[in-house]
């Protein structure tokens, strides 16, 4: 037994001394670099994204292909989800996306041309933290990311002119995204948002009302 203890002495003490001679800033890339996935997530992600192009297409009645459009209209979706999924990751959950029955259902029916009002959440990032704080920012990330995509939206609406439309739109619906997803309720990134923290929720809110009346008008 005072082998036994000795050794385990000697193995903690020595984690300890690798922690603190590892630089924090070569830690934070290890974590950047270790991103997992799997064949399951693969398979759901790719399920929901064609969902969401069909969406995209429904919205002229699948009369004509645009790739620019699809671009903007899909990425929206995308960055967000994988924005959880990285970070999630990087504070050291598992982290993948999961297609969930009802939403798969709901955005099939929202990629019919005929209903005037588009759903689409046709799943979300399965994460295991305990961190309230850490939970909050990985619930955060999403609707950022889409902020940032809409604000270089309009941005760039006033250096390309002949892609203006497109930018305009894609302005107007990641603000969207980010204030659907703000919403307190249910199991959207709002709710979690609101919980950690409420400055941060109703700052977040603000800029996503803006960011869709702005690239609306």
């Amino acid at each position: 037994m005072y082998s036994y203890n000795k050794r385990k002495q000697d193995t903690l003490f020595n984690d300890k001394q690798h922690k603190k001679s590892t630089h924090p800033g070569l830690r934070s890339i290890g974590n950047l670099l270790s991103i997992k996935t799997s064949k399951t997530e693969l398979i759901h992600l790719s399920l929901a994204t064609a969902l969401v192009i069909c969406v995209g297409l429904s919205l002229n009645n699948y009369r004509y292909f645009s790739w620019q459009f699809l671009a903007i209209f899909t990425s929206a979706f995308l960055v967000h989800e994988l924005a959880h999924k990285f970070l999630a990751q990087y504070y050291g959950s598992w982290a993948e996306f999961r297609a969930e029955i009802y939403g798969l259902i709901l955005t099939a029916i929202s990629a019919l041309p005929i209903m005037p009002f588009k759903f689409i959440a046709p799943g979300a990032v399965m994460i295991r933290l305990n961190d309230r704080s850490k939970f909050g920012r990985v619930a955060l990330i999403g609707p950022l990311t889409n902020l940032a995509m809409g604000f270089s939206f309009l941005i760039l609406t006033l250096t390309y002119n002949s892609y203006n439309p497109y930018f305009a739109v894609g302005a107007s619906f990641n603000g969207w995204i980010a204030m659907f997803n703000l919403i307190p309720m249910g199991v959207l990134d709002g709710q979690k948002i609101f919980d950690w923290n409420k400055l941060v929720w109703g700052a977040a809110m603000a800029a996503a009302m803006a960011l869709f009346i702005i690239g609306y008008l």
